[in-house]
């Protein structure tokens, strides 16, 4: 296995680390919509907002506080909470904020010689909240397994002046280019409540942040650029940091990298250079560990190594950073115990299954889709006209960016929400249909909707989308769905979701054949199609009390596939395809769950042979549903026994239809 191999199962592939950078794109956008009146704007910064995925890194939020600004001139401040920024005089990359409108509370107010300054240090105070503990600019807090690191801060919409030098200076490479350039300053800054440590007003002076330019930066590089960086925090976080911690920071490694790809050619950042790109970075970096002085990315004249490195440890940072440099990236994987799991062993086919894995359970991406899955299920509301606002919000959020539509994370999107809000919006549109122009709207966007979904998984969209057909009477439609699900794939890959088992083999053979990594990813572990209580209106009437007795109809897909295949047959009264549907859903069945297939199937028999008009057939097959109770364990045993017995006492008293 090649060095850039090893590196993208060990970091992701360019394509992995696209989706990355996109869905916590997408988050940002959501939570600002969630939380647009709170005169707040979050931004996903730091090593996960740049698409770098470390089990120990934190989730960096910045919160910016829309209701206050800051300007560079008197007259600039026209509005209610605006501050004048105040350059440092000795300490470059810090400023005081001036309230020169007299806007601001007067607990975060500390005068300097007469004048009102907004103090870092009472501003942190100001904003904290309990369970949280201060950590630099940010409130440290654990929520779960995840850490997250908030930090309030004030935007600067104007370039501050100190850093011109950025703007103007002579780029002989190219990168970055004039149109970034531009973006980047018209999108200004952030300041953040943190002082220089040197300075005698630290408790009050702010940090000029340039974390929305850097995540811009960042996600102009190519991979080969991505994975030297990646190589450089590996080389901080399991070398480094042992012998030295807190000498050398990751913003270092990263202002190291801008530096270096600011003044190399872009021909050196080739996949074949990649052990003689980290070296050059490792050799920048020497230097500045050399003459103790890091200068800031955007602020040359701000040397952010000055506290970290001094004359007593120097010395044997070099030595360290000289060792590295000669053994080389393969040695230095070995040192960092990252090479256990690159094993030159592992097949190709089984590596790129693991890239698979590595990118649909990544840890870091889980904590992403949190906050995506919430989003989908507040949309749907019980007020209709509440429901089709938050449907349009929804849209917008999606349609803002067409390239994410577009892109390989729309599978891992749809799964993760689309289809549980297509349930609840089904829901509502059948609980009480309508017929004036809002409805229809309505029913057109879920049509929309249902056809994103269509070709996003293996069982979800096809089986919504022949549901929502079944139900506004488009049989034939709903049909052509499920033939498609039945006729594209096995059985193992429709239920795939139904028991580890079946998700273990339907991994082997994923690994056994020459698929694409694309068509891995939209077809490895296919969600759940379950039948919930609460969306007890967006599925066929004949289930509907099923439905209601057990709470979750535990239909796995394939059968609930075969069974819906079978309504619609019933309704075309076309008895041929009846019983072929019929001896699919009769004689499909897991060795391992033979005891649960059988009471499944055998109570969709029942229901089918009531809606046909065959009453003792249907008492006769939910009376042989009770007496195979014994040969489930509970509480299976008690859902469907309970709900055999309901179902006969129902045809016995001719009360089906009124529960129907």
């Amino acid at each position: 296995m090649d060095l850039s191999s090893r590196l993208n199962y060990l970091f992701g592939t360019e394509q992995y680390v696209g989706m990355r950078r996109q869905l916590v794109l997408l988050r940002e956008k959501i939570i600002n919509y969630i939380y647009h009146e709170e005169n707040q704007h979050v931004i996903c910064s730091g090593s996960l907002g740049e698409g770098v995925a470390y089990p120990e890194s934190d989730d960096d939020v910045m919160i910016s506080l829309t209701n206050c600004r800051i300007v560079t001139t008197y007259r600039e401040a026209t509005r209610n909470g605006d501050v004048l920024m105040v350059p440092s005089e000795s300490s470059p990359g810090y400023c005081r904020l001036l309230d020169v409108r007299g806007s601001h509370p007067e607990d975060v107010i500390h005068m300097i010689q007469g004048m009102p300054f907004v103090s870092s240090s009472l501003f942190k105070q100001h904003f904290a909240v309990e369970g949280r503990y201060i950590h630099g600019p940010c409130q440290s807090e654990t929520i779960g397994f995840n850490e997250y690191d908030f930090a309030y801060c004030i935007p600067c919409y104007t370039w501050p002046d100190i850093a011109n030098v950025w703007v103007v200076r002579e780029r002989s490479n190219g990168w970055p280019s004039c149109e970034m350039i531009r973006d980047i300053v018209g999108n200004g800054c952030h300041v953040v409540p943190i002082g220089n440590s040197d300075s005698p007003y630290a408790d009050h002076e702010w940090r000029i942040s340039f974390s929305v330019a850097e995540r811009t930066l960042m996600h102009s590089f190519n991979h080969v650029q991505f994975l030297v960086y990646n190589l450089l925090r590996l080389t901080l976080k399991r070398v480094l940091e042992k012998n030295f911690p807190g000498a050398i920071c990751s913003y270092f490694m990263k202002t190291t990298l801008f530096f270096t790809v600011e003044n190399t050619p872009k021909q050196l950042w080739q996949k074949n250079n990649l052990e003689t790109c980290f070296k050059v970075c490792l050799s920048v970096l020497y230097d500045y560990v050399d003459h103790i002085y890091c200068p800031n990315y955007f602020i040359p004249e701000y040397n952010m190594i000055k506290r970290k490195v001094n004359h007593s440890n120097r010395h044997q940072v070099l030595g360290i950073l000289r060792t590295h440099h000669f053994i080389g990236v393969a040695e230095i994987l070995h040192l960092s115990g990252e090479s256990s799991c690159l094993g030159v062993s592992l097949s190709r086919k089984v590596m790129e299954f693991g890239l698979d894995r590595e990118f649909m359970f990544s840890y870091h991406l889980l904590k992403v889709l949190v906050e995506i899955e919430n989003f989908f299920n507040i949309l749907p509301h019980a007020n209709t006209a509440c429901c089709m606002l938050n449907l349009y919000k929804f849209w917008s959020v999606l349609k803002c960016n067409r390239t994410f539509l577009e892109s390989e994370s729309k599978h891992i999107i749809w799964k993760k929400g689309i289809s549980s809000c297509c349930l609840k919006l089904m829901d509502q549109l059948f609980t009480s249909p309508g017929i004036n122009k809002q409805y229809n709207r309505l029913y057109k966007t879920m049509e929309a909707l249902l056809r994103k979904g269509y070709d996003r998984d293996v069982t979800t969209g096809k089986l919504t989308m022949a549901t929502y057909m079944y139900l506004v009477g488009k049989r034939e439609s709903a049909l052509c769905a499920i033939r498609q699900l039945l006729s594209e794939y096995p059985p193992y890959v429709i239920d795939a979701s139904g028991d580890e088992l079946k998700a273990q083999a339907y991994i082997e053979v994923m690994c056994g054949r020459g698929y694409n990594i694309n068509y891995k990813i939209r077809h490895a572990h296919a969600p759940p199609y379950r039948l919930y209580k609460h969306c007890l209106n967006a599925f066929p009437s004949p289930l509907k009390m099923w439905i209601t007795i057990t709470t979750e109809v535990p239909l796995d897909p394939l059968t609930y596939a075969y069974f819906l295949e079978s309504l619609c047959h019933t309704q075309h009264q076309n008895q041929i395809r009846l019983m072929k549907s019929f001896k699919c859903l009769v004689n499909y069945k897991d060795d391992k769950k033979v005891g649960y297939n059988i009471v499944y199937t055998r109570m969709c028999v029942g229901i089918i042979k009531y809606v046909q008009g065959d009453s003792q057939s249907a008492c006769r097959w939910f009376g042989s549903v009770f007496v195979m109770k014994e040969t489930i364990p509970p509480p299976h045993s008690e859902r469907m026994s309970r709900s055999a017995l309901t179902y006969i006492a129902c045809l016995l008293n001719n009360k089906f239809q009124s529960v129907t």
